[in-house]
């Protein structure tokens, strides 16, 4: 007789449910630090859970160096935006859209003017040529 409502679509709910969830999110993602468990649950529950406000969102959570937990938001700009203008400040978390460009792994070196095989090679061909 009654539909089921959608309660969740709202990003004020997702946010509520986030602020419970963050300290477990935080804690997986250290455990998976140390090598002691998946925490591919943790971030599977995150994305399910914020697809609903927004079937285009998506959240990928890294931990930074210093400890900080950083959730990236991803998916339609309106989306992210209305996300974002109702995201909470959370100790120990910080909550962006992605930065453009970052996506990519870089390799400084890769990028760097590799020498040739001439120059790589001569070395050698002064040795040969000293017990020629």
């Amino acid at each position: 007789m009654f539909g089921k409502r959608d309660f969740d679509s709202s990003p004020k709910r997702f946010w509520s449910w986030f602020s419970v969830e963050a300290q477990g999110i935080a804690n997986a993602l250290e455990a998976l630090s140390r090598g002691e468990t998946d925490a591919e649950w943790a971030i599977a529950g995150l994305n399910g859970r914020i697809q609903r406000v927004d079937s285009t969102l998506e959240a990928d959570v890294v931990r930074s160096l210093d400890g900080t937990c950083c959730l990236t938001l991803t998916g339609a700009d309106a989306a992210v935006d209305a996300l974002l203008e109702t995201a909470p400040r959370l100790r120990g978390w910080r909550i962006a859209p992605p930065v453009p460009g970052a996506s990519r792994a870089r390799i400084p070196f890769l990028s760097a003017p590799r020498p040739s095989l001439d120059v790589l090679a001569s070395p050698l061909t002064a040795l040969h040529e000293a017990y020629a």
